[in-house]
C-alpha cells in the first residue's frame, strides 16, 4: 500500500466522518462509487481527477507544497486546504 495515498483517503474520510458522512455517502458524492472507494482504500496509485474528487466531496482540495513538509502537513492532517 502507498502510505501517501493511504494518508490522503483516511484524512478524505475522516473529515467525512466529521460532517456526519458516510464512505457510501461519500461514495455517491465523488461519484467513485462504493466498490472504487473500497478499491482506492487498498490502492498503491490514483488517478488525481479521482483524489480530487474525493476531496471535493467533502470540502477539501489539493495542493502542492515543499517536499520538505509533506510529512508533516500529513502527520498534522493538513495536507488537504
Amino acid at each position: 500500500m502507498n502510505a501517501d495515498l493511504t494518508m490522503l483517503v483516511r484524512e478524505a474520510l475522516a473529515q467525512a466522518k466529521k460532517q456526519g458522512l458516510r464512505q457510501k455517502d461519500v461514495a455517491k458524492l465523488s461519484q467513485i462509487g462504493e466498490v472504487g472507494l473500497s478499491r482506492l482504500k487498498k490502492a498503491e496509485d490514483a488517478k488525481f481527477s479521482t483524489l480530487q474528487a474525493l476531496g471535493e466531496s467533502v470540502g477539501l482540495k489539493l495542493i502542492w507544497v515543499p517536499d520538505s513538509s509533506i510529512a508533516e502537513l500529513v502527520t498534522r492532517g493538513e495536507l488537504f486546504e
